[in-house]
């Protein structure tokens, strides 16, 4: 009789493990090497979504304010702005669902332009799997928020409860500044530093460089929104 072998038992490796997203949250490290072995996008790409949209309307069920200004300053009845908030209340939602899918694809292809700069070999689903597991993490402060904003029902939800700004409460550029300075943004940063290590193959010095680039980046946005906002009132 021949002997047969099994060619799952010999000569071959086990597959890559596929990584995880909520082990992102406990042992990120080891969900970065399984992006750089096996990449995932669609999962992650549907859980984010889902996870901002459900943050967003959340925070857009207690903002009364746009309707009583309709109806005192516009002169619309209280069933004709009533419609209309409900309809840019689906709007934002709507857009902030693409929106989130179109600034991941932006993200990760800014990314992987830096890294390639930096000599890295890395591909572009392997950085677009990495920005995606990151954006999990910090999507979870967009939900939370949300609930928070729900559950005590403010009606003034503009700066995020896991915010500096939220204790402080500036308003304009500093207010912009100060609202970056939150919990899960801080943590997408020192990801972001890890993930380009352990995916790109970027030195420690490099990796923080990039996430600290865009932090600071993301910053500046921040205070030129606060800025152009304290200016609207005054116009």
């Amino acid at each position: 009789m021949e002997h047969q072998t099994n060619p799952v038992l010999e000569g071959s490796t086990p597959p890559p493990k596929k990584p995880s997203l909520f082990g992102m949250i406990m042992n990120p490290g080891e969900q970065f090497e399984r992006i750089r072995q096996n990449p995932k996008v669609l999962v992650g790409f549907l859980l984010v979504t889902l996870m901002i949209l459900l943050g967003t309307v959340l925070t857009v069920f207690h903002t009364p304010a746009l309707t009583e200004d309709m109806t005192g300053e516009i002169g619309m009845s209280s069933e004709e702005a009533a419609m209309f908030t409900t309809v840019m209340s689906v709007v934002g939602i709507v857009v902030a669902a693409i929106g989130s899918i179109v600034v991941l694809i932006i993200m990760a292809a800014i990314t992987l332009a830096i890294v390639k700069m930096a000599g890295s070999a890395v591909k572009f689903k392997q950085i677009l799997s990495m920005t995606i597991y990151i954006s999990f993490v910090t999507s979870i402060g967009t939900l939370l928020n949300g609930l928070i904003a729900f559950f005590i029902k403010d009606e003034n939800y503009v700066n995020p409860y896991t915010s500096v700004n939220s204790i402080v409460g500036a308003e304009g550029g500093l207010g912009g500044l100060l609202m970056t300075v939150e919990v899960f943004t801080i943590w997408g940063v020192v990801l972001t530093a890890l993930g380009l290590q352990k995916v790109a193959g970027l030195s420690k010095a490099a990796s923080w460089t990039i996430a600290v680039i865009f932090f600071a980046l993301g910053a500046v946005l921040a205070v030129a929104g606060g800025v152009l906002q304290g200016l609207v009132p005054a116009a």
